[in-house]
């Protein structure tokens, strides 16, 4: 008999696996609005204790190792629910341990691309932005950030085991730590590197963190045992995983655009504090999508396992009502920033702040349209067509900047809103056609 080593009993109806979601995702978000809480904090001292300019100046430094950092990672944690479902549920401890060793290296190998992209690419991106040298050594720092996000492997293994407690808790050491650097470098009136280190040595203790708990987690189901250092073979008994973490890449990387690229374009088109306000309003009009990333990672196993056993109409049904349920809260926290924005953005991060309330609330619109379909891509993941994904994330990317750089100049940070809605409108559009085609199709063919 094929011995079972997922820890998960028999498979749940669609119902089911939302309901179990939700717990999972109310256990991440425990922890992540603990973590939204401390770096809106943390933010909100950084304005306030660097000034607009500056802070606009944080923020592109923060953006441009961020959007290398995003482009070169593989996301491995997707390979690791992909493949690692089908290894536990199949018994096949040696072919989970080559998949371990694939997607660390993978991760390790992407921080250093960006690491290396990032030093190189700083005095030449200086250079154009009439950066002194003090801005570029800054710029060279803070890209040792890369390595702090070269982390998808442990956490997609505690997502595999379930132990979403254990990423609640982990998502709290980076914002609590930086939270309390900042507060000492506002205290101390420091400057910008102070600051910038902070960020630094916050997010190496979080990535410690993250590791030790996922190997940890490994160890403890007796799946490490015997597990060497080569690199030979690592595709043997994971088919097409190269292809799968390419693809997966390519989705994320496009995904980044409206995070972290905006950031950047807007305060090379306009000013640094332009920069500084649109971080105001993506932190504040992203602010609903955490919970519902949060969700995401959730539902993917257990849509992984659906898809495994065929149950497409379960499968259907789950991925609907997660976006309806999703999307309606979203409008109700949009409505509110509608009419409290502008007091929630004087009150935290301080009046000369206020002028990002119209992109705010243009950003919150487009993450309640997107929402609507969260559930689509762990699903399409789950059919093996990450590549739809990845179309819609290139074509959604693709128009947000065309609209963004012939809007900006015109219409100022506004600009930056029309863009976010008009990516938000295609990503649903496209979604919702990837998935009724293949979903029909499957069910038909079964």
């Amino acid at each position: 008999m094929t011995r079972r080593l997922h820890p998960d009993g028999p498979m749940q109806a669609s119902s089911g696996v939302f309901a179990k979601a939700l717990r999972n995702a109310g256990l991440l978000l425990t922890g992540k609005a603990s973590a939204g809480l401390l770096q809106l904090a943390s933010f909100a001292l950084a304005a306030r204790g660097l000034g607009l300019a500056e802070f606009g100046v944080f923020s592109m430094l923060l953006a441009q190792v961020q959007l290398l950092t995003g482009l070169a990672a593989f996301q491995s944690n997707q390979a690791i629910i992909r493949y690692g479902v089908e290894h536990l549920e199949g018994g096949d401890t040696a072919a989970f341990q080559r998949l371990l060793k694939a997607g660390t290296l993978l991760d390790v190998l992407a921080a250093g691309l960006a690491l290396a992209a990032a030093v190189v690419l700083a005095p030449v991106i200086g250079g154009q932005l009439a950066w002194d040298d003090r801005l570029i050594a800054a710029a060279q720092m803070i890209s040792l950030l890369a390595f702090t996000n070269a982390i998808a492997t442990p956490k997609g293994v505690l997502r595999l085991f379930g132990r979403f407690d254990l990423l609640a808790q982990h998502s709290v050491v980076t914002p609590l730590g930086r939270l309390l650097g900042v507060i000492a470098c506002y205290l101390l009136d420091t400057a910008l590197f102070a600051y910038l280190a902070v960020w630094l040595v916050a997010g190496f203790a979080g990535a410690v963190v993250a590791i030790w708990l996922g190997w940890r987690e490994a160890a403890r189901r007796d799946l490490l045992r015997g597990m060497d250092l080569s690199v030979r073979g690592l595709a043997e008994g994971n088919a097409g995983i190269w292809r799968f973490s390419i693809i997966a890449n390519l989705h994320s990387s496009m995904a980044l655009v409206p995070n972290h690229l905006a950031t950047f374009l807007v305060g090379a088109i306009l000013t640094p504090a332009a920069s500084g306000l649109l971080r105001i309003a993506r932190e504040l009009g992203t602010a609903f999508s955490k919970p519902v990333e949060l969700l995401n990672q959730s539902i993917y196993p257990d849509v992984a396992r659906l898809a495994n056993a065929g149950e497409w109409t379960r499968l259907a049904r789950t991925v609907v009502h997660s976006g309806l349920v999703a999307a309606g809260t979203s409008a109700l926290v949009t409505i509110a920033i509608v009419f409290a924005g502008r007091s929630l953005i004087g009150l935290v991060f301080g009046s000369e702040y206020v002028a990002a309330h119209e992109v705010l609330v243009m950003i919150s619109a487009a993450t309640t349209a997107s929402v609507l379909v969260f559930a689509v891509d762990p699903a399409l993941y789950s059919l093996g067509r990450p590549s739809r994904s990845l179309i819609t994330a290139l074509v959604s990317a693709a128009v947000f900047t065309l609209v963004l750089v012939l809007r900006t100049g015109a219409d100022g940070l506004s600009g930056a809103g029309w863009a976010y809605l008009a990516a938000s409108a295609i990503t649903v559009a496209l979604q919702c056609f990837w998935f009724y085609h293949h979903i029909r199709g499957r069910a038909s063919s079964g």
